[in-house]
């Protein structure tokens, strides 16, 4: 299946940039697309997959998919064999070293150079197929067509009613928002992409209940390439709109550095009991940079966060694991429920049609995304 070979590989990548910083220097960057690039792609393959043996058009590009994939393991694999040596002690050790030195140095640039390709490939496997939709080239008005759309906000293509059991979910995590505790908590929902925790993270912020609790409140998009002094600034913007202040003239918010960027957050929420959400947070690092400018002021104050990272979650809310909220596929029942939802509005599957959709949903492992996105087919 291509999607567990792409699974795979952006594991390796992704370990490879946490692990192996120094070794990627001048390259980081690239790798960090080429993840991204393939993350996107493996929501589609989940539903592609099911259907290639019948759409030779889909075939290929599933099978250019694989190949690519495969290209990139073979090159992180030689990658590694440079930089996994022991030189042993002595002169002749030392040698040893240098010429391992000179070996890997070629080897990163040799990778720069690979990754840099690989990664012109892969866009231009997205790009070839307008960015994932593949339209049936017979013209015919009955043309199967499957749209996907990523980037920012991708699980915002899920509406409230794409959530099968949101009722559930939405009051335990308002729950948790409303316990009875004076100190900042942090709520992280945790889990992988396609699984809807944008979504239901607003539909908790929105709701009237927690509006009203909480005065001071602010939705903050985090995403992975965001820079630390914009998205303060951009707090700032938020909370004095939701204060309904206009930033005053003479504090000069854009010459700002980060941290008189974190004080200036830290006094607009110091009096009050705030809410802010942190969309879609990918590493520890930016966690910390972000949570130092909102303050723990004991008046049940609360900070929610998304992440696909479970090492991000569990760093966020050390000391209280219980406001840890894992956001799970969905079981099979509710993944049919879903599906006929979508692809029936709401009647029985036809007789004859529920092998080869229940074939198809199997591919999307409860990812409520895939399984909207299969339901276009």
């Amino acid at each position: 299946m291509a999607e567990s070979v792409v699974t795979f590989l952006v594991d390796r990548l992704t370990t490879l940039l946490e692990e192996e910083a120094k070794l990627l220097s001048g390259i980081r960057e690239q790798v960090q697309d080429l993840v991204d690039e393939l993350e996107r792609i493996k929501a589609f393959l989940r539903v592609a997959d099911a259907k290639e043996d019948s759409d030779p058009q889909l075939k290929v590009w599933v099978k250019q998919v694989r190949d690519v994939a495969h290209e990139m393991e073979d090159a992180l694999d030689k990658f590694r064999f440079f930089h996994s040596h022991d030189h042993g002690r002595g002169f002749q050790a030392s040698l040893h070293k240098l010429s391992c030195i000179i070996k890997k140095w070629k080897a990163r640039h040799q990778i720069a150079t690979h990754i840099q390709r690989i990664n012109s490939k892969v866009k231009s496997l997205s790009e070839g197929h307008e960015r994932y939709k593949l339209v049936d080239q017979t013209g015919s008005s009955s043309a199967r067509q499957i749209r996907l759309k990523f980037g920012q906000g991708d699980a915002l293509l899920l509406e409230e009613a794409d959530l099968v059991a949101i009722g559930e979910r939405k009051k335990q995590l308002i729950e948790l928002l409303m316990k009875d505790d004076f100190g900042r908590q942090v709520v992280p929902v945790v889990g992988m992409g396609g699984l809807g925790k944008t979504t239901l993270v607003k539909q908790v912020y929105e709701d009237p209940k927690v509006q009203k609790r909480f005065k001071v409140h602010a939705w903050i998009t985090v995403s992975r390439s965001f820079k630390i002094n914009q998205l303060l600034r951009h707090m700032i913007n938020k909370i004095f709109k939701v204060i309904r202040k206009p930033v005053p003239e003479d504090e000069e918010v854009e010459n700002m550095d980060d941290n008189q960027l974190r004080e200036r957050i830290k006094k607009l929420l110091q009096n009050s009991r705030y809410l802010i959400v942190l969309d879609d947070l990918w590493h520890i690092p930016d966690w910390e940079a972000i949570n130092h400018a909102m303050p723990n002021n004991n008046h049940g104050s609360r900070v929610m966060l998304t992440t696909r990272n479970v090492n991000v979650a569990s760093a966020s809310c050390l000391g209280n694991p219980n406001m840890l909220y894992r956001l799970e596929p969905l079981s099979p029942e509710d993944s049919w429920t879903l599906f006929c939802r979508k692809t029936f509005q709401g009647n029985s599957c036809l007789p004859n049609l529920e092998e080869i959709c229940r074939s198809i949903l199997r591919k999307c492992g409860g990812l409520p995304l895939a399984i909207v996105q299969s339901a276009l087919f």
